[in-house]
């Protein structure tokens, strides 16, 4: 008799049934995808979506191959659309939800829990912002999805096929984003542990095989520049300020609430707490496929964030949607699962649709925002990319996504009356302001990063331009800013020649200050 948290009752249906999607459905996720697109329509491209933009167009595999070559194929079918850019990321939403859907009936929910299910998912809004703007995410979720799928199937139906399907979808994971190697490492375990043990060590290399060859050019690219992008991004949300390892850790374990909503993370985190407690019993294969994954992404993500205090609450949710279907079952949920789940979508969208309409319209965050908390922002942010943002607020964050075509259009204008050739390049230690102006800006004028070496091999200055450099150059920082001391030594000449204001749709206006530098 198989235990009520492996098979959740289906009345009508068979076990692995899964009842074709009435047309209804699909209305509705054509509606979810349309309402996105007019979310994200007419919104300029923030800092982050235009770095993964720029990386895109001089594709490498360092760091998420995938959706960089996604986005080099969208800008080759229809450049310069940035709705055109995002529609691949909403499509991708849309087809992850089909997936949970699929992984929640292959775990014997039933319709309804499984519909509640994908109601959360779309509804947090770490998918919402990750499936409407560009992010690694999007990819990474729908792939792991699509994995976790084929490997629930490969467990009922153990063929060779299945595995090498698996593995597939494991190495296409690996390039959306190389931090999904824990996963793929959680994933080999099961295999090696779940099955029995004259099929598992076949079945390991049925796997294994195909997801390093779909992997080659991430193990590639690691190795031929020995990890250098992980170690660079080591800075990444770090906040060397709280010493202390239960604060740490705490904050780890807390960071996701600004992704989902706290019942939301209430109920992963029971499910994955059953789930160990429930392995310290038997060992379930269909449990081990959900839980290993997750452990290996959060012991290793919790290592960082103990001895490096690196905490970054997105980069360890996928480890939640294996546990996604167990959370949404009836022993997970509380005695009143109707009114407990209505009112778990109410805060979700609290959290959801706040931040759609700012960043489409970031004027609402000046009279709604709190001062005090609008500036606790910088909290959150490490030193070396505070220096490198130049955000020192919420409501400055939100404008990020703002009046970047508008400003660049302006920045070329005044460049070119005064005189200067599109051959003078343009340096900035600001990354949100050299990768918006090699999207917006003239596309003959070379846009470098100075003194950030996580894109050292994709835009810095000294690498991409010496050691011959011109002897003219532009560089543009927030004013207030200093210019960065290597800069210095190799211009010892500086001319303000431009102070311009970016605003728009009621941001606060950000003045720039356009430098020239002279040998």
């Amino acid at each position: 008799m198989p235990d009520a948290y492996d098979r959740i009752e289906n009345i009508g249906d068979g076990p692995n049934r899964v009842n074709p999607t009435p047309p209804l459905w699909l209305g509705l996720l054509a509606l979810y995808c349309l309402v996105k697109l007019w979310f994200v329509a007419g919104v300029d491209l923030g800092k982050d979506e235009a770095v993964y933009w720029y990386w895109g167009q001089h594709l490498d595999a360092s760091y998420a191959l995938l959706p960089f070559a996604a986005l080099k194929l969208a800008h080759f079918l229809h450049p310069g659309h940035e709705w055109f850019l995002r529609l691949g990321w909403i499509c991708s939403g849309a087809f992850s939800i089909v997936l949970l859907y699929r992984l929640c009936r292959l775990y014997h929910l039933d319709c309804t829990a499984s519909l509640w299910a994908c109601i959360a998912f779309a509804t947090s809004h770490w998918i919402w912002h990750n499936t409407s703007y560009l992010h690694p995410d999007a990819f990474l979720v729908c792939c792991w999805l699509l994995t976790l799928v084929w490997a629930r199937q490969a467990a009922d139906d153990p063929a060779p096929s299945s595995f090498i399907k698996v593995g597939v979808t494991a190495g296409l994971t690996c390039l959306c984003k190389y931090s999904a190697a824990f996963l793929v490492l959680g994933l080999f375990l099961w295999i090696l542990v779940g099955g029995p043990g004259r099929t598992r060590w076949a079945a390991l290399g049925y796997a294994l095989l195909p997801c390093l060859l779909v992997a080659t050019p991430l193990i590639y690219a690691q190795f031929s520049t020995a990890f250098y992008l992980p170690t660079t991004l080591s800075t990444l949300s770090r906040i060397v300020e709280l010493q202390s390892p239960p604060m740490r850790l705490l904050l780890f374990l807390l960071n996701p609430l600004l992704f989902v909503s706290p019942l939301l993370l209430w109920l992963l985190y029971r499910a994955g707490i059953r789930v160990g407690l429930d392995l310290r019993r038997r060992l379930a294969e269909d449990q081990l496929l959900v839980f290993l994954p997750a452990l290996c992404l959060l012991l290793g993500f919790a290592f960082f964030a103990l001895f490096r205090g690196q905490i970054k609450g997105n980069w360890i949710l996928p480890a939640f949607l294996g546990l996604w279907p167990l959370a949404f079952s009836r022993p997970c949920l509380p005695a009143n699962a109707r009114g407990f789940l209505v009112l778990l979508l109410a805060t979700a969208l609290l959290y959801t649709l706040p931040i759609a309409f700012g960043l489409k319209y970031p004027g609402l965050a000046t009279w709604l925002g709190n001062k005090k908390l609008d500036a606790t922002y910088t909290a959150l942010v490490a030193q070396p990319d505070q220096a490198r943002e130049q955000s020192f607020s919420w409501t400055e964050r939100l404008c990020e996504y703002s009046g970047w075509e508008v400003w660049a259009t302006q920045l070329d204008t005044s460049l070119a009356q005064k005189g200067f050739s599109p051959a003078v390049p343009l340096l900035s230690a600001q990354y949100n302001i050299v990768f918006p102006l090699a999207y917006y800006g003239n596309p003959q004028r070379h846009y470098f990063t100075v003194a950030d070496p996580r894109f050292y091999n994709l835009t810095d200055f000294a690498n991409q331009a010496g050691p011959v450099y011109p002897r003219d150059v532009l560089y543009a920082g927030r004013s207030g800013s200093s210019l960065p001391p290597s800069l210095q030594a190799l211009y010892p000449s500086s001319q303000l020649v431009a102070v311009l204001p970016r605003a728009d749709k009621g941001c606060p206006p950000v003045n720039y200050q356009i430098f020239l530098l002279r040998q």
